[in-house]
């Protein structure tokens, strides 16, 4: 048996830039507008195990305007939303 050691993957917190160009990249029509759908989507991606719950909450604390989409505007507040849940991501 191999018994060599190996290191293991670090959970790095996402930055806030990587956070804004993961919200962006689920922006699939492009609208500069983030649905509840695609906020779903995002948190998804992130790992969330309630996605949904997530989303409806990034909505309630982004959505400024109460057009129930997060906008380019609104994004910083989404990115602090993300931030302060903690998400992380694997660095090897």
């Amino acid at each position: 048996m191999d018994q060599r050691w190996r290191p293991k993957a670090a959970a790095v917190p996402y930055s806030k830039e990587q956070l804004k160009a993961l919200f962006r990249r689920f922006d699939g029509d492009k609208d500069g507008h983030l649905s509840k759908s695609e906020l779903k989507k995002a948190f998804n991606e992130l790992g969330s195990r309630v996605a949904a719950f997530r989303a409806l909450g990034a909505l309630q604390h982004a959505d400024e305007n109460g057009d129930k989409f997060v906008s380019d505007g609104e994004l910083e507040a989404l990115v602090q939303y993300a931030v302060a849940l903690g998400y992380t991501f694997k660095k090897q």
